[in-house]
C-alpha cells in the first residue's frame, strides 16, 4: 500500500520517510489550497519523495471562473516544469456534475505527470456518475471519504465505489484515515491510503495581542497546523506490518 501525506506546511515535512508520498498544499481551513512556489521549491530541493501538488486557487466551491481557470492552467504548467511529480485537482460544474471538458483540458497539459481528482468528488451530485466521468478525463486517481463527512462513514461506499472503477482509475480512501481504521481498507485490497497526520504547532510568541488575524474566533492567530511525525511513524509501521504482500 502507498501511503500518500497531505502537508499543510513545511513543518516536520524534512523528516518524513522517502517512501510517503506527499500532497503539498496550504491553508487547511479552507480543505486545501496550491501551496507557495517557494514553499514548493524548498521542499523540491530538500526531499527525494513524490511529490504531487495540489491545484485550487481558492476555498469555496469548485466551480471555477475563467479567470481562475487561467491561473490553474498556470501553476500546472509552473509546478510541473518545476520538478513535481504529479497534479491534484478537482472542477465541478454548477448542477454538481464533473467539469469534463476543462478537467480533461487540464490532464492533458499535466501530462506526462498522473493526476488526480481530489475530494471534490465527494460534492459531486451522482458519485457513480462522477466516477465514469472522470475515468473519460484521463485521471489516474479519486481522492475520496466516500461521499461523506469521513471515511468510517463512507467505509460502504468507498467499497462499491472501488469495485465500480475496475481497475480503469484507483480509489483512494481519504479523510480520517488513521492507525486505528486502516486495516480494513488493507483488507478490502485498497492500494493507495491518504491522510494529514496533522497536529497543532503551539506558537513560541510570548507577546499575545488581544487581535485576531484569523476570520474565525475558533482559529488562532498564533499556532499552526504542521505533521505529526510519531503518529505519522505509528502509523506507517502499522501499515508496513500489516499490508498483504
Amino acid at each position: 500500500m502507498d501511503i500518500e501525506l497531505c502537508s499543510f506546511s513545511v513543518y516536520g515535512l524534512l523528516e518524513v520517510n522517502e517512501s510517503i508520498r506527499i500532497e503539498l498544499c496550504s491553508n487547511h481551513h479552507d480543505g486545501g489550497l496550491s501551496p507557495a512556489t517557494t514553499v514548493f521549491l524548498y521542499t523540491r530541493q530538500h526531499l527525494d519523495n513524490m511529490i504531487y501538488v495540489m491545484v485550487r486557487p481558492r476555498g469555496g466551491d469548485f466551480h471555477y471562473s475563467d479567470v481562475e481557470f487561467q491561473l490553474m492552467k498556470e501553476e500546472i504548467t509552473w509546478f510541473k516544469e518545476s520538478g513535481a511529480d504529479g497534479i491534484v485537482v478537482g472542477l465541478l460544474n454548477t448542477d454538481g456534475s464533473v467539469d469534463k471538458i476543462r478537467t480533461s483540458e487540464l490532464v492533458q497539459l499535466a501530462a506526462p505527470l498522473p493526476v488526480t481528482f481530489h475530494r471534490a468528488f465527494d460534492m459531486s451530485a451522482d458519485l457513480n456518475q462522477a466516477l465514469e466521468d472522470i475515468v473519460e478525463t484521463g485521471c489516474t486517481r479519486i481522492l475520496s471519504s466516500g461521499g461523506a463527512s469521513s471515511v468510517e462513514l463512507g467505509f460502504e461506499s468507498l467499497l462499491k465505489l472501488h469495485q465500480q472503477a475496475k481497475n480503469r482509475i484507483e480509489i483512494m480512501p481519504g479523510g480520517g484515515v488513521d492507525v486505528n481504521n486502516v486495516q480494513k481498507f488493507i483488507d478490502a485490497g485498497f492500494k493507495n491510503i491518504h491522510l494529514s497526520s496533522k497536529k497543532i504547532v503551539k506558537s513560541k510568541m510570548k507577546h499575545r495581542s488581544n487581535l485576531s488575524m484569523t476570520s474565525s474566533p475558533h482559529v488562532s492567530s498564533f499556532d499552526y497546523i504542521g505533521v505529526d511525525l510519531k503518529k505519522l511513524k505509528q502509523f506507517v509501521a502499522y501499515v508496513r506490518e500489516n499490508e498483504i504482500l
